[in-house]
């Protein structure tokens, strides 16, 4: 038995995995997760009869009476979102037509201003040559 001999002997290191986080920062989530073959689905969380899903920084009811309510609000907020985008449209395109009618309004009344003068200074003429 050597009297300076190593008694402690470490143990070998395993070899590091790839960092998956590197890979979605280079080439995008969706990316990475064909690649790497993830099934990456949102969060649940089911209490009771409860459920819900996290989904877009919200936690969405997915079950109940709450999820179809939640379903139906979410469809609402659409269709109010496109009407007032239509609402807009047509706002616009009033304003537009109203513009157009007062140009050509004040076009014909300008024209009707001309004839008027033109037809004074015909009657005018008319008279100086009949003396």
């Amino acid at each position: 038995m050597p009297l300076f001999s190593n008694k402690f002997t470490p143990k070998t290191i395993p070899v590091r995995r790839t960092d998956t986080s590197v890979i979605k920062k280079e080439f995008g989530s969706d990316y990475a997760s064909k690649e790497l073959s993830l099934e990456l689905s949102p969060p649940k969380i089911k209490l009771g009869d409860f459920e819900v899903t996290f989904e877009d920084g919200q936690w969405i009811p997915a079950s109940g009476k709450a999820g179809a309510a939640h379903k139906e609000i979410i469809r609402l907020k659409n269709e109010l979102e496109q009407l007032e985008e239509e609402n807009n449209m047509l706002r616009l395109k009033f304003e537009i037509l109203l513009d157009m009618m007062t140009d050509k309004t004040v076009e014909a009344e300008q024209a009707e201003i001309q004839r008027a003068q033109s037809l004074s200074s015909l009657k005018q003429k008319s008279k100086k040559q009949k003396w």
